[in-house]
């Protein structure tokens, strides 16, 4: 069975419920999205793991219990005595698009390569074979962690595990762009499939198509490439051989928050599940589409299992 950890930030959120100004608490954050939509695909044929730092208030607690609620594995999650959990509100405009405010300046996720290194009991990561991170996962942590952080995936890798990584580039989380650009070329050097976004590498990098980013990925030897371009779909770069899939708009967006994440969540539960590369995008899109359709980062259990048919590990 395949065990998939991963590793970042979750955060309290407040989406507004109506326009008298009244907000809706959840939890959120891009891999933990990815986690719980890799769960609710896979169901019982996979292990999903988040490894994190959260505090040890009443709301870190309320996370333990939607972490139960989805079958998510808490058992490398430390908590953290001095510091909680990040808070973000979601602003959304008539068309369905989001803003963000956040407060996450002192997150207790800032300080997981720090309970990582003083771990007494030293966690056993020998079962996972799938690790998930992004470019937030890095861009929260202290610069002088990252050195031990990339050992950690270094590490991992060399025992057989398969590095995926999601760019997901925040300006404001990085001092600058060279900063996130020199982080991201590391991680892709580690990565065994990546996940970008056009919108990523058009910022970062002034890459001005998909075929641009897939040129500029494969020249690193990464063997599975997949770029989600919105609208104009997804190219897939499957060990160098290009295919355009195109995807259908869905007619009723009403909140596209997590749409990458659920994205993300579709693909790696249909690849984990046997699917071929072009069959885990469509998965992806159908469960991407199904999200969007929703306010918040994380759908009710009721509606993503009426849209979205559960997937079984082979």
């Amino acid at each position: 069975m395949p065990h998939l950890l991963m590793i970042g930030e979750c955060m309290i959120e407040l989406s507004q419920n109506n326009e008298l100004g009244e907000y809706k608490q959840s939890f959120a954050g891009d891999v933990f999205n990815t986690g719980v939509y890799i769960k609710r695909c896979l169901k019982e044929s996979a292990q999903v793991s988040f490894l994190s730092v959260i505090g040890q208030d009443k709301m870190s607690t309320q996370l333990l219990n939607l972490m139960a609620s989805e079958k998510i594995d808490s058992h490398y999650l430390y908590r953290c005595k001095s510091n909680k959990m990040g808070l973000y509100i979601i602003n959304i405009d008539q068309y369905g698009e989001r803003t963000f405010d956040y407060w996450r300046e002192n997150s207790a996720a800032r300080q997981l390569v720090k309970f990582i290194k003083q771990d007494t009991d030293k966690m056993d990561f020998s079962f996972v074979t799938t690790i998930f991170f992004s470019g937030i996962s890095i861009a929260i942590l202290p610069t002088e962690d990252l050195e031990d952080f990339w050992k950690f995936i270094e590490c991992r890798r060399s025992s057989g595990c398969q590095i995926v990584f999601d760019p997901n580039y925040r300006p404001a989380l990085w001092s600058s762009p060279q900063q996130a650009k020199e982080a991201f070329e590391i991680a892709y050097s580690l990565s065994d499939v990546v996940l970008p976004g056009v919108d990523d590498h058009k910022n970062l990098y002034n890459h001005q198509s998909a075929a641009e980013i897939a040129s500029h990925l494969e020249a690193k030897g990464i063997n599975e490439i997949i770029i989600k371009n919105g609208e104009l779909g997804v190219l897939i770069s499957d060990k160098g051989q290009r295919t355009q899939i195109d995807i259908t708009p869905v007619k009723k967006v009403v909140d596209t928050t997590s749409a990458g994440d659920a994205f993300n969540g579709g693909y790696l539960s249909a690849r984990q599940s046997g699917k071929s590369v072009r069959d885990a995008v469509i998965y992806a899109a159908s469960v991407a589409g199904c999200v969007i359709q929703h306010k918040g980062a994380i759908v009710p259990k009721t509606s993503f299992s009426a849209a979205i048919t559960p997937l079984v590990w082979v």
